[in-house]
C-alpha cells in the first residue's frame, strides 16, 4: 500500500509538470488591441493585471527606433517597435546570442521600418504616458524571425516568414524519412 502511495504522488508529480509546459503562448497583438479598446477603466486594468510576467508572441512589429551597445560586455540592441494593430509602442532589449544573430547577421539586415515576431514576458504596461502612446516592456525577449509589416489574405505558412522553417511531411508512410530538396 506504501508503494501505490508513492507511486500516485509521483505520476501526480510528472503530470502536473508537463501541464505547464503544455500551455500555449498567447498573442501579444491580441493583448495589446484588448487594452487598447477597453472601454472601461477596470476592464484594462484587468488585462494588464493578467498579462504581467506572463509569456505572449508578438508579429508585425514595425521597429522605430533600434540602438546598438555593449554593458558588462555584453553586447545588446534595444528597440522600440509599433505594433500595428493597437498603436501600442512595444520596447524591449535584446542580449541573447541567438536573437542578436538574427536581428544583426541573418539577411536582409535589420533596419529601421522593418518589421520582426518576438516573443517575450510582459514586464510593465503604460497606459498613460505624456506623448499619449500606450507603452509595453517586454524583458526578456527572443527575436524569432524577420517579419512582414501586416499579414497577407488567406493561409499563411511559416517558410513565407522564416526561410529556416520546415515544411511538409518528414516521415512517409512506410515510417521512413522523406529527403526533400
Amino acid at each position: 500500500m506504501k508503494q501505490m502511495t508513492w507511486l500516485v504522488l509521483i505520476t501526480c508529480g510528472f503530470l502536473s509538470l508537463a501541464g505547464t509546459g503544455l500551455a500555449g503562448v498567447d498573442s501579444g497583438n491580441t493583448l495589446a488591441l484588448d487594452i487598447a479598446t477597453a472601454k472601461k477603466p477596470v476592464i484594462k486594468q484587468k488585462y494588464i493585471t493578467n498579462a504581467l510576467h506572463q509569456l505572449y508572441y508578438f508579429r508585425y512589429l514595425k521597429i522605430m527606433e533600434m540602438t546598438e551597445g555593449v554593458t558588462n560586455g555584453l553586447q545588446y540592441v534595444k528597440i522600440k517597435t509599433m505594433e500595428p494593430s493597437s498603436d501600442f509602442i512595444v520596447e524591449f532589449t535584446v542580449y541573447k546570442p541567438v536573437s542578436l544573430k538574427k536581428l544583426l547577421e541573418e539577411e536582409p539586415k535589420t533596419e529601421i521600418g522593418h518589421a520582426i515576431g518576438v516573443q517575450g514576458r510582459i514586464w510593465s504596461v503604460d497606459t498613460n504616458t505624456k506623448d499619449g502612446y500606450n507603452v509595453m516592456v517586454l524583458n526578456p525577449v527572443i527575436v524569432k524571425h524577420k517579419d512582414k509589416l501586416a499579414p497577407k489574405r488567406g493561409k499563411e505558412l511559416m517558410t513565407e516568414i522564416d526561410p529556416n522553417a520546415r515544411s511538409g511531411t518528414t516521415i512517409g508512410p512506410d515510417g521512413k524519412p522523406i529527403v526533400s530538396r
